[in-house]
Formats: C-alpha cells, sequence, structure tokens
C-alpha cells in the first residue's frame, strides 16, 4: 500500500509539476542602432556587406570625381510596424576626448554641406525612412569634393548620431553614434 501511494505521490508530483512554457515577446518600445561589428570602439564604421553595390574602394573624392556614397546599417528593434516611421541623423557635438583623438593637422572635421550632403536635405531625408517589416535600414552618406582646397590632400572624419523621436528612440546607447573617414586628394 506504501508503495502504490508513493507511486500515486511522485506521479501527482509529476504531473503538477509540468507546465506549458510560453515564449516571452518583446514588449519593449521601438528602437533603432547603428550595426557594430564587434571590432574597435562602439562607434559604427561604413558596411560593405552583401547587396550593396559593390562599393568596397576607399573613400576618395577628387576633382575627378566629386561625389562618393558609403552605406551605414542601422538595426531596427521592437514591434513590426504596418507603416513607415521616420527617424533622422545628425552631426555629433564632440567631448574634448574624442575631438583629440582624430582632429589633428592631418584630419579637420566635416563640415556639412561642403564635406557632405547635410542630413537634413531633401536629397538624404528619403532614406531616412524604416518601411514596414523592416529589421536593418541602408543609409548613404554621400560625400562631396570641396573645390576651396583644390591642390591640398585633406583627411576628414564625420561623427553622426541618430536623434529620437516619438517613433523611434536609440534602442542601444552604446551605438548610437557612427564614423565616417574620408579623404580629398590633391588631383
Amino acid at each position: 500500500m506504501k508503495r502504490v501511494l508513493l507511486i500515486i505521490l511522485c506521479t501527482m508530483g509529476l504531473w503538477s509539476a509540468c507546465t506549458e512554457e510560453k515564449p516571452n515577446f518583446y514588449r519593449g518600445g521601438d528602437g533603432l542602432c547603428f550595426y557594430y561589428d564587434q571590432i574597435g570602439p562602439y562607434d559604427s564604421n561604413p558596411y560593405f556587406g552583401e547587396g550593396i553595390d559593390g562599393r568596397d574602394s576607399m573613400t576618395i573624392v577628387s576633382s575627378t570625381k566629386l561625389r562618393d556614397t558609403l552605406y551605414f546599417r542601422l538595426m531596427v528593434y521592437g514591434q513590426k510596424s504596418t507603416k513607415d516611421r521616420y527617424f533622422s541623423l545628425k552631426q555629433s557635438t564632440l567631448s574634448h576626448v574624442d575631438s583629440v583623438s582624430y582632429v589633428n593637422d592631418s584630419t579637420a572635421v566635416a563640415v556639412e554641406g561642403i564635406s557632405f550632403v547635410a542630413f537634413d536635405d531633401p536629397e538624404m531625408q528619403k532614406y531616412c525612412v524604416i518601411h514596414p517589416d523592416s529589421s536593418s535600414v541602408y543609409i548613404p552618406i554621400i560625400m562631396t569634393y570641396d573645390p576651396n582646397t583644390a591642390g591640398e590632400r585633406q583627411n576628414f572624419c564625420l561623427y553622426f548620431e541618430i536623434v529620437p523621436n516619438e517613433e523611434i528612440s536609440v534602442f542601444d546607447p552604446r551605438f548610437y553614434r557612427a564614423e565616417l573617414r574620408m579623404r580629398q586628394t590633391a588631383y
């Protein structure tokens, strides 16, 4: 009798311990951050991945090549959306440590509208859209040749970041900023 009672208790214990596990679904807000390749500092670098038009050359503009484009990958997090969502980018205001680390005699800060197409320019605004059911977005950064520095070889550096809005926030605060280095050649 003790064995039967023990078997019944063990069976009841095992039966009551088994429950259906349901997956946890993300319930937070929607977010956006730069794709980070796990190499170097947290600032994102240009994305030379698959399907990006074979753009894997060095970033150089000159009097014979007035414009060049590099793409940055942004990752989308959160709930699926059935409508387009918009975001914006801006040139970063750098701290003293950031400025000292890259601005020197051979590298200057890129100037909006001169060294690259401004982020608020209509040409760039059409790319700052997250289409429905998208998990990533590729943003082109268009570098331009500055004829005022013709005949000089100059390196430029551009730091830019995601600007949060009502629809989209920065998902991971470590990956809100990207870095682009470019060169204007003398010819």
